[in-house]
């Protein structure tokens, strides 16, 4: 990347140089070096804000341009009609945008590179030429490290390619193979790993061998996976001694092989669970306990409610969050049971909350320094009597909590409309919100289903709660 940034610059030097010898007035801009220019771009925080960088003059178009592709996706979006002449388009805008995207100019900067063809059944779009040019275009990419594929046909020559990049993460959603093809291969040695297979593959037999080739036991710090054959992989393996994130189906506690898998994970400090479509929870067959000296860095823990006990029995949880709605009853009996020093806890409600929620909440967890109800939304009386049932909480730092607008039967509400309605909410709070949290440093409402939210932060200078967010 060093190398491709000097180039850029020197471009953009060139680009100064010319300025000041022409008559246009630059006097402010050559002021600042290239490299300060660069550096001042890599702040923008949006793609839209980098290109009305590059459209403001030449030099700074050869500086700003490259930022603007640190992640490309090689396929267009695909034609609507099923006609030859849109097919045949099709395939030359794909060419087109990996020529642009392999340009000198632009491949040093591409750091994540995304493979996502239309539907399989589409077969005379995506050809397997076109696939097979993409990926002997990838390495022509130097500073390339994150790669995602969806429906690709991991073949031997595809994956000879992966073999030789410098990959620290990959995503594979529904990429068959031939178990003939890199049985011989050694290990990709990789970091980060996402592997989404549909019901269908994720039960082919050659799963395991294909899950094997990308996971390093030396490399290896999270793995994502939603096919319980992760499991048998990793017990066959050597140990992972540097996974730290582990993400795996729920249907995984079912079996004889959760046990043998984590115990080859001595360093695992974070793991989720994830629940199918329909929210799915296995009752039977669950395991019923961790020894506690297989899990002893494990802080994190998201999932069902219904599997918190299980692993805060076998370590010391700081963080919990349960991702499934949860009847508070439920709720506050699984917490009582956890028995950890917790310092995070978020969870959503299913039903009404009661006025002494928080109240029970931080009688249980006195340590807790985080607090997220993350659903359902609160009307302003509603919160105002929560706030009512609750004695002063000195450690709690950051509080968040969802908000509804004024008429909770209204089905849409622009968006300026329910941050107004959130402001309007902690006017109304705010007496309540400074005597229960009277150390809090950031306050969260959360608004609508767009993941809209206002921030209020402590000020230094006058200690107070200021909205840092605009409407």
């Amino acid at each position: 990347m060093k190398n491709h940034l000097v180039q850029v610059v020197d471009r953009a030097r060139q680009g100064f140089k010319r300025s000041r010898s022409g008559n246009v007035s630059t006097s402010q801009l050559v002021l600042v070096p290239p490299e300060l220019w660069l550096k001042i771009f890599s702040y923008l925080s949006t793609s839209s804000d980098i290109k009305a960088a590059t459209l403001t003059c030449h030099c700074f178009r050869q500086l700003a341009q490259s930022l603007l592709f640190a992640k490309i996706y090689t396929h267009p979006a695909p034609p609507t009609l099923a006609l030859r002449s849109l097919q045949n388009k099709y395939r030359r805008r794909t060419s087109q945008r990996l020529e642009f995207f392999l340009s000198p100019h632009i491949a040093p900067a591409v750091r994540e590179c995304w493979i996502d063809p239309p539907s399989p059944e589409d077969d005379d779009l995506p050809t397997d030429v076109l696939i097979d040019a993409i990926f002997d275009g990838l390495r022509k990419l130097p500073n390339l490290k994150v790669l995602g594929c969806r429906s690709i046909r991991l073949n031997t020559k595809r994956l000879a390619v992966l073999q030789r990049l410098t990959l620290t993460a990959i995503t594979l959603e529904s990429c068959p193979s031939d178990l003939a093809d890199f049985a011989s291969l050694p290990p990709v040695p990789l970091s980060s790993v996402t592997f989404i297979y549909h019901d269908a593959i994720s039960q082919d037999a050659i799963l395991p061998t294909l899950l094997s080739l990308f996971l390093s036991p030396r490399h290896l710090q999270r793995l994502l996976v939603t096919s319980t054959e992760i499991l048998p992989v990793i017990t066959r393996s050597r140990p992972f001694k540097r996974l730290l994130h582990l993400e795996i189906p729920v249907e995984c506690l079912v079996g004889d092989l959760l046990i043998p898998a984590l115990s080859q994970c001595p360093a695992l400090e974070r793991i989720t669970l994830h629940t199918d479509s329909e929210g799915h929870i296995p009752r039977a067959g669950v395991v019923k306990a961790i020894p506690e000296d297989i899990l002893r860095n494990l802080k994190f823990y998201r999932g069902p409610r219904n599997f918190v006990v299980l692993f805060a029995t076998a370590c010391h949880l700081q963080t919990i969050e349960i991702s499934t709605p949860v009847k508070v009853h439920r709720l506050l009996r699984t917490l009582g049971q956890a028995h950890c020093p917790l310092n995070y806890l978020s969870f959503r409600i299913d039903g009404v909350i009661p006025k002494t929620l928080l109240q029970s909440v931080h009688t249980l967890f006195p340590t807790l320094r985080t607090l997220s109800l993350n659903d359902p939304a609160v009307t302003p009386s509603e919160f105002q009597a929560l706030l009512g049932e609750t004695s002063p909480c000195p450690n709690v730092r950051v509080f968040r909590i969802r908000v509804e607008g004024r008429d909770r039967y209204n089905l849409w509400m622009p968006p300026m409309e329910e941050a107004a309605v959130a402001v309007e909410c902690y006017k109304k709070v705010q007496p309540e919100i400074v005597r229960v949290y009277p150390n809090l440093l950031t306050l969260k409402l959360l608004y609508g289903v767009e993941g809209g939210c206002v921030v209020w932060r402590r000020s230094g200078a006058t200690r107070q709660l200021v909205q840092v967010t605009g409407l």
